[in-house]
């Protein structure tokens, strides 16, 4: 006899004698990707109430939400008592998910030849049991687990054979057989059934982690979601934000009625810093510091009074500054202008922008479809990512096509064909125009939705078009379209190319691709990988007939929709054949309710599918202080101390700050906006410039750069006039004197809630400047911490965003830049060291490329 005890229940005693067979079965819709459910009990066959223990159990995209066992060999006439749980499906997490009631489920094994099957529901005590004849097949033991693989193995039997290119690309490059692509094409299914039942979960998780999911919520729902962003006007209340957001299909006659602001701009139509007009030049600094014909020495008086100062910022607006137009720029990496073909070849000659992979598909063309692309259009870093997709894919050896819209006029373009394809229930001519540059085929797409008088995506007062969606399915269709009809150099590009669709507006590509081509037997050897440039936009309609729209099937509707609008990026997920990221970490934390953003299961199904990595965007071959024209004296890392001396100099110079090399410079450039950190910054620089004695503090000059948010730019003028000589805040942005900050300052600060990736982190490294950054997004991935050793560090991290944190990491800086200036050199040294040109970035493509191709397809 052997003495049972359950969790909380009582103890049995019962005599082991034959065996016979139990299977447990339960409705859980608990479970989300990379989980499964367990079923755990007394006695030995159910772990004895250890998860590490219990017995796994399986489920199949046909019989999804319904786990079970198979037949499990269980001592005939004892009394079992079970729960479920949910946990990992490697058992190695901590959390485990105990169904909630009070005491346990119980049964009573049966004789021997018939076979009890209990089935449940999850957090339901009670139980039906069903006895049936015993088959004769070999019981598995309990403790067996059964995996996804095994049971698509069993359903592979009665599953339809798929077509012959859905194991591979072909007979000379096969990866996959047809077996192993119809086990893990079951895996995905059950996955993607997960994330389906757990929408509503994901979207309370992400209340609970995201404030500004909670603003979005609460507005009524024809307002709720901008398409480009789940962040819209960010720093308004939510009372205020009701009626600034346009909703994506309103109607003509009432877009008048609301503005929107997107994540990039975060400022409300028309709100601009000072007159309002979205340029550098008309919003003001304190001092005319940015102006290369002002004196280079001398300041204000400090005793300027507060109507002086006024008549100061009223004259700063006709000042001859060296601003650019910020109207329609998201963010100032769209200002940055790019290495030519020759300098970048010029740069690369040394040891750093090397390519250290061998690609095995070179053969295979790469078409890149972008919303942007620089120098043509760009209202961020997208645009200069794909122009360096462009540029390097060619470089590589890639036949490469970029597709992108004509938004205007463009020079130097060849009319290379047209199509028709159908959306939104009509036939749409769109036709296509071409340019070769540096090996790159760039195709512009033309149709009456790409030209408009405003920006890309919103008109001059910043309301998104009310077409948006129209003009970007249309852009996915024509960019399919392009490689298999367009004859480019008198060949087309053929039937196996891999599509490269980045962020939400090439988000139906691989929709598409599934479900348009692939069925009709054509681009079957192709292969879509979807880039996630930001997880906040998403491409999110509402009031969309998506089955009429966008002319497809039930199944691919339902892939498209998340609750009752349309989301782009969604559907990407589920169809691309795999998902990159802008960085490894912002890859996980994607994965989160604070990072998915209601989307965080799909990317958790992606990833347990093994389709998903995260790649570090490349900088530009223009940041080099060893040729950078834009700085005062150029350097190398053999010169560096006297190199960075003398720009730090001739910056203080420039910006009416005392010229004193010993003190630390501490510069910031960004949008003034709550995700940039920038209201944290604020709150410490008095403290950062008051001299209390220790040696570290008063010791420090601030360079602030940006313009965003009404309050933040009065804050930077308002401590610049403060700290006269001190502090240099200027409201605007100057492409050159970016790289003037990178060279002259000692601390670039970059105190983002949110970074993607990022790239001042990486170029202020290149030029020994060394870089105070929050952990987080590609942050972490680019800059390495000093707890990790000053041999190896290249800058300090934040755990978190708040004063105190701030505080404490920016005195670690300090102290060691005044106090062990031998080690703050080090780390200068060492991140000078560091390589983060496009290069090293591709090799990680390439990788990305070759699975894509080994592997079979994702099939919808």
């Amino acid at each position: 006899a052997r003495l049972l005890q359950g969790e909380g229940g009582h103890n049995c005693r019962c005599t082991v004698s034959a065996m016979a067979s139990v299977v447990f079965k339960v409705n859980c819709q608990a479970t989300r990707p990379g989980e499964a459910v367990f079923v755990v009990g007394s006695g030995d066959p159910l772990g004895n109430w250890n998860p590490i223990n219990a017995v796994k159990m399986a489920t199949s995209s046909d019989l999804f939400p319904v786990w079970s066992t198979p037949q499990l060999s269980m001592p005939m006439g004892r009394a079992i008592e079970y729960k479920f749980v949910v946990q990992r499906e490697d058992q190695k997490g901590q959390q485990v998910r105990w169904e909630s009631f009070k005491g346990n489920r119980s049964l009573d094994v049966p004789e021997p030849g018939t076979v009890l099957t209990a089935t449940s529901a999850w957090d339901d005590l009670k139980s039906s049991l069903m006895n049936t004849p015993q088959v004769q097949t070999a019981l598995a033991p309990a403790s067996a687990p059964v995996s996804a693989p095994t049971l698509a193995a069993a359903l592979s039997a009665v599953a339809p054979t798929p077509p012959p290119q859905y194991s591979s690309g072909g007979e000379e490059d096969a990866g996959f057989t047809v077996q192993e692509a119809l086990e893990r094409h079951e895996k995905e299914e059950v996955l993607l059934r997960m994330a389906e039942s757990a929408i509503d979960a994901a979207r309370s998780e992400t209340l609970r982690a995201c404030p500004l999911a909670v603003t979005i919520a609460n507005r009524e729902e024809r307002r709720r979601n901008f398409s480009q962003s789940l962040f819209c006007a960010e720093s308004l209340t939510p009372d205020s934000q009701s009626d600034n957001l346009q909703p994506c299909e309103t109607p003509k006659d009432q877009a008048s009625e609301a503005a929107t602001t997107d994540i990039a701009t975060e400022l409300p139509a028309g709100s601009s810093d000072v007159g309002g007009s979205g340029t550098a030049g008309s919003h003001s600094i304190v001092s005319a510091a940015f102006s290369m014909a002002a004196p280079a020495t001398g300041s204000r008086s400090p005793q300027t009074s507060e109507e002086e100062l006024e008549e100061r910022l009223e004259e700063d607006l006709h000042a001859d500054l060296h601003g650019v137009s910020l109207k329609h720029i998201m963010s100032f990496s769209a200002l940055t202008e790019m290495a030519d073909a020759e300098e970048k070849e010029q740069a690369r000659k040394g040891a750093k922008a090397q390519s250290a992979y061998e690609p095995y598909n070179l053969n295979v063309p790469v078409v890149i479809v972008s919303s942007e692309i620089a120098p043509w259009s760009k209202t961020g870093g997208l645009g200069l990512v794909a122009a360096s997709y462009g540029y390097e894919f060619a470089r590589k050896g890639h036949r490469t096509m970029a597709v992108s819209p004509k938004y205007k006029h463009y020079d130097n373009l060849n009319y290379v064909g047209e199509t028709r394809v159908r959306v939104a229930n009509c036939d749409h001519n769109v036709k296509y125009w071409h340019r070769a540059l540096d090996g790159c085929d760039y195709v512009f797409v033309e149709h009456s939705t790409f030209g408009r008088d405003g920006g890309l995506y919103n008109d001059n007062d910043g309301r998104e078009y009310h077409d948006n969606l129209l003009r970007f399915t249309l852009l996915s269709l024509a960019a399919l379209e392009a490689p298999l009809i367009l004859n480019i150099g008198g060949s087309t590009y053929g039937d196996k190319v891999l599509f490269l669709a980045n962020d939400w507006q090439a988000g139906m590509v691989p929709v598409y691709l599934n479900y348009k081509y692939r069925r009709n037997n054509c681009l079957t050897q192709s292969r879509a990988i979807y880039v996630i440039h930001n997880l906040g936009y998403q491409g999110q309609y509402h009031n969309v007939d998506v089955q009429q729209f966008f002319a497809v099937d039930h199944q691919a509707a339902n892939d498209i929709r998340l609750n009752n609008s349309v989301n782009l990026c969604k559907g990407a997920l589920i169809c691309s054949d795999r998902v990159v990221t802008v960085s490894p970490n912002y890859a996980k934390e994607i994965q989160s309710p604070g990072g998915g953003f209601n989307l965080q299961d799909f990317v958790r199904a992606k990833m347990q599918a093994n389709r998903l990595a995260g790649i570090l965007n490349g900088i530009d071959d223009c940041w080099n202080p060893d040729v950078d024209s834009n700085i005062f004296h150029n350097y190398s890392v053999n010169d560096y101390v006297s190199g960075k001396r003398s720009n730090k100099l001739a910056l203080q110079r420039l910006l009416h700050l005392r010229e004193d090399p010993d003190v630390c410079v501490i510069g910031f450039v960004g949008r003034l906006t709550w995700q940039k950190g920038i209201d944290v910054l604020g709150q410490c620089i008095q403290w950062l410039l008051e001299d209390t004695g220790n040696g570290v503090t008063g010791r420090v000059q601030l360079i602030m750069m940006g313009n965003g948010e009404r309050g933040h730019g009065d804050m930077l003028r308002h401590m610049e006039h403060q700290y006269k000589g001190r502090v240099c805040g200027y409201v605007g942005f100057d492409p050159k004197v970016e790289h003037q900050m990178m060279a002259g300052c000692d601390i670039f600060l970059m105190p983002s809630r949110y970074e993607p990736c990022g790239l001042p982190q990486m170029i202020c490294q290149q030029y020994g400047t060394v870089p105070v950054v929050t952990a987080t997004g590609g942050l972490v991935d680019s800059v390495i911490d000093v707890s990790e050793g000053v041999a190896t560090a290249t800058g300090f991290h934040m755990p978190h965003l708040a004063a105190d944190k701030m505080k404490e990491t920016l005195w670690k800086a300090m102290e060691l830049f005044h106090k062990r200036p031998a080690d703050f050199q080090q780390m200068q040294v060492n991140g000078m060291q560091t390589d983060f040109y496009w290069p090293k970035a591709m090799d990680e493509y390439e990788k990305q490329i070759d699975i894509a191709l080994y592997e079979g397809p994702c099939h919808r």
